[in-house]
């Protein structure tokens, strides 16, 4: 028995075009046209901040369409400075997915080092995402838990794989290395000649023989317990 056939006007209603999701994928990729504007903008210009006139005119779109996409520079850093983040992160995800979270952020560092203006950005984010008056800071925040969570997790796959001690917690070690990761990435912006893939090379053979000899300190008794 062969099925009944489905009426015409529902083949017609299927196959239809949806007006709304075309426009919502329309405003979708002009958003994402004048953030990689701004991204190129902000690698070749003179300021880490370009004014909305030299946006528009990088992107190729009236004043007057940029101000619509985003009516604030923090709208449009935000969408900015994420969209080059993620973008960078994925594939190198996927070429330290086999050797794990020390080998991605050494990875981060030397991608950090070939885009430096747009690394400088991303650090001035912080700061955004500190600010509690600041109506980005709680999407930067949720930003930065999510790059947690990748290292944590890469850190959990080390363990398990035997790359690093079975006797080290994963979320310590996690914010052992985004610790040393920020504060070296802050020196190499400051320090002229620092050799920042250096540096974070050393200190992490250090932190692995410590996770290795599982040194825990131990707990403080009498007058100075909490």
């Amino acid at each position: 028995m062969t099925p009944d056939a489905p009426p015409a006007d529902a083949v017609s209603d299927a196959a239809a075009p949806d007006p709304v999701a075309d426009e919502h994928l329309e405003h979708a990729r002009l958003r994402l046209h004048i953030a990689a504007a701004t991204i190129e903008l902000i690698r070749t210009g003179d300021t880490l901040r370009p004014d909305g006139e030299a946006v528009a005119a990088a992107a190729g779109v009236d004043n007057e369409v940029l101000q619509r996409e985003f009516p604030t520079w923090q709208s449009l850093l935000a969408v900015t400075v994420m969209r080059w983040h993620e973008a960078r992160i994925a594939p190198l995800l996927a070429e330290a997915g086999g050797e794990g979270a020390a080998a991605f952020l050494e990875r981060l560092i030397a991608a950090n080092l070939a885009d430096p203006r747009m690394m400088r950005l991303l650090v001035s984010t912080l700061t955004e995402g500190a600010d509690t008056s600041n109506p980005a800071a709680p999407f930067y925040r949720n930003q930065y838990e999510g790059f947690h969570r990748t290292v944590h997790h890469l850190f959990e796959q080390d363990v398990a794989a035997g790359r690093e001690p079975a006797t080290v917690d994963p979320r310590r070690a996690a914010d052992q290395l985004l610790a040393l990761y920020e504060g070296l990435q802050l020196q190499a912006m400051l320090r002229n000649g620092f050799d920042v893939l250096a540096a974070f090379r050393d200190v992490t053979a250090q932190l692995r023989r410590g996770w290795a000899a599982d040194v825990h300190m131990e707990p403080v008794t009498g007058v100075y317990e909490l």
